[in-house]
């Protein structure tokens, strides 16, 4: 383990005592439904974070947020007013800023009867104690920790709490692109592995809706005559399904299929709803003119009106060398506190695919350590509380101290350079 220095030591200190605090908290968030839907219990558990965020800045902010339109199970446009984004500021004038994310609602609905916490063991279960209202509390704490401490002058924070992450940020993506452009870096408290690794680089991801239009009539007197919307919709999924590519990192998931009524109808409309993935940023195109050229030949065998709603909202975010650089920087401060930090790729993609799209360096996983997220068996490692908001606190400090001794100006610099600083720094 790295020697720490007498300053660093006191901070991590100041950390030290908080895990009960921090499960208490985590615990209070996530008792309150937040369901990406759910407006009430998003707004509810907003007003927590109001009080707990608002104790360590300077300003807070309701940033109200543009109507998402979607189509309805018929496919008819509805829209969806979110909640307001919460927006907390300190230190504007610091030399550093950091721009920190995360999000108020998870993936459980209203009714959803996944609504609670409980310990087991070592575990602490229930609806986003993983996924990331634990994270919220981690940034919360490193935050608090840095305040009390002699590096609070030394840089200034945003933090973005959206409350449509869990679909895509359909609003909140062009708060957070704004928002980057003021930062020199950024962090993200999704939870890493539950053994503690983080997400490196990041697929990009799309959502999408087809709408299908036929004709109905009486499947008894006048089958033929009808069109029907339910079996071209099923065609199309098969079909839509097939551009899955392993090899290519490709992936096509047919996730909800709504149509169709008595079975004595031959069924006019019928809506397909799905997620795409891809790896690299030229797929995006490459599997937009895919889908358009199965759209048209189900069109035409089905003679059924088909629309395609939706887009790619999130790029995906490479391994670059000036983030693999960071990583490193993370590392370092992981073994002054016995932790082995390792990242790898996943499928997985959050704010941070947004954040890097506007340019901003940021790491994305520094939640707590948890699995199972968006399943009724999401739990988070009690003990990681302590230790990933003491890492936060040290990694802010490095990246006070690359700043200071490398010019690091922010978003498109390569961090080669600050690296090779907070080695000498280090030794």
């Amino acid at each position: 383990m790295q020697v720490m220095t007498n300053q660093e030591l006191e901070l991590l200190q100041l950390i030290d005592g908080r895990q009960q605090a921090m499960y208490d908290t985590t615990v209070s968030l996530c008792n309150v439904n937040s369901g990406s839907y759910h407006r009430e219990g998003i707004e509810a558990v907003q007003a927590q974070l109001e009080a707990l965020f608002g104790d360590i800045s300077d300003t807070s902010e309701k940033r109200e947020l543009a109507p998402v339109k979607q189509l309805d199970d018929r496919g008819e446009v509805v829209f969806y007013q979110p909640p307001a984004m919460q927006i907390f500021r300190a230190r504007p004038e610091a030399p550093l800023q950091i721009l920190c994310t995360g999000h108020s609602d998870t993936v459980f609905a209203k009714d959803s009867d996944f609504n609670s916490c409980w310990r087991e063991g070592e575990l602490l279960r229930g609806p986003g104690v993983a996924d990331m209202k634990g994270g919220l509390v981690v940034l919360l704490e490193g935050l608090r920790g840095l305040s009390q401490s002699p590096y609070r002058d030394q840089f200034g924070f945003t933090i973005a709490i959206s409350p449509d992450e869990e679909i895509g940020s359909p609003s909140s993506a062009a708060v957070l692109m704004e928002l980057a452009q003021e930062a020199d870096f950024g962090l993200t408290y999704e939870p890493a592995l539950a053994d503690g690794t983080l997400a490196g680089a990041r697929k990009g991801s799309g959502n999408f809706t087809i709408a299908a239009k036929g004709k109905s009539t009486h499947a008894g007197r006048d089958f033929f005559s009808g069109r029907n919307a339910v079996l071209a919709i099923s065609q199309l999924a098969t079909e839509l399904s097939e551009l899955s590519d392993a090899d290519a990192g490709i992936t096509l998931n047919i996730g909800k299929i709504s149509g169709g009524g008595a079975v004595n109808i031959v069924p006019d409309n019928c809506v397909c709803r799905f997620n795409v993935r891809v790896t690299e940023e030229s797929q995006q195109q490459q599997m937009m003119t895919a889908m358009a050229a199965i759209i048209e030949s189900i069109e035409q065998r089905s003679d059924c009106e088909l629309s395609l709603h939706g887009h790619f909202n999130r790029p995906p975010k490479p391994m670059t060398p000036e983030l693999q650089s960071l990583f490193e920087l993370l590392r370092s401060c992981g073994e002054k506190v016995g932790l082995n930090i390792q990242w790898r790729a996943t499928g997985g993609c959050c704010e941070g695919n947004n954040l890097a799209a506007a340019g901003l360096l940021n790491i994305d996983t520094l939640g707590v350590r948890g699995a199972n997220i968006h399943s009724h068996e999401e739990y988070a490692y009690i003990d990681s509380f302590v230790e990933r908001a003491q890492l936060t606190a040290l990694f802010v400090t490095k990246l006070i101290e690359a700043k200071n001794n490398a010019q690091v100006s922010g978003l498109n610099q390569s961090l080669v350079s600050v690296k090779n600083n907070c080695e000498k720094l280090e030794g």
